[in-house]
């Protein structure tokens, strides 16, 4: 067996799960489609169809997707004239997540933020699949046995233990924060590398499938 580098969400999410699913039934996203025009990208409907109820998406109040019923389109003025329409998906700590393009395979993400005066608008070199990089990091940190790792010494011990190569790890260092994921078929275990500006930052390690009981 093999170390699986560069671990789709998908397919890290089937693993913790066990092929386990519990989302979103068929006819809510029928329904908003028809009645409120609400048509998701592919990607995001397989997400919420299959894990919408499930911890990943429930596990933190400041990371989530939004169940199609209260999602809400809205046009926005910039730069004089111009608008923007966006379909408001989620949250990211205290940003609201957006796309424009709901055509796109994996949309870039737009974040916005109320203030007292305006609603900040930012643009993001993040798309959807990012996003549930992120969320399924927040659900490794969750589990049993779970560490984190700064000290660089630790770090290259933790990796071999693992059977883990660095030199293998893959990030995308265009972006500002980017999470890459590895599983070991053998060990049964997540190694989680985390780069911030290109740079790394620090290692997630999962010893365990089972999950803490979340209420």
């Amino acid at each position: 067996m093999a170390v699986l580098y560069n671990v789709e969400p998908f397919k890290a999410m089937k693993i913790l799960y066990q092929g386990a699913v519990d989302g979103f039934p068929e006819e809510d996203f029928a329904r908003n489609e028809k009645e409120r025009g609400i048509v998701l990208p592919q990607m995001l409907k397989r997400f919420l169809a299959d894990y919408g109820y499930m911890t990943v998406n429930r596990l933190s109040s400041s990371v989530r997707m939004l169940h199609p019923n209260i999602m809400t389109r809205r046009v926005f003025r910039y730069g004089g004239d111009r608008e923007l329409p966006l379909l408001i998906l989620g949250r990211v700590g205290a940003f609201q997540v957006a796309i424009s393009n709901e055509h796109a395979p994996d949309p870039e993400i737009f974040l916005l933020k109320q203030t007292p005066e305006q609603i900040c608008i930012l643009p993001s070199d993040d798309t959807v699949s990012e996003i549930l990089k992120v969320m399924v990091c927040g659900v490794l940190l969750k589990c049993e046995g779970a560490e984190i790792v700064n000290d660089p010494q630790l770090a290259v011990r933790r990796l071999k233990e693992n059977d883990v190569d660095l030199l293998k790890i893959p990030f995308e260092p265009r972006l500002r924060r980017e999470y890459s994921i590895c599983f070991s078929e053998e060990l049964r275990t997540f190694t989680a590398a985390e780069f911030v500006n290109g740079e790394l930052e620090r290692f997630f390690f999962v010893r365990s499938e089972k999950f803490i009981a979340v209420k």
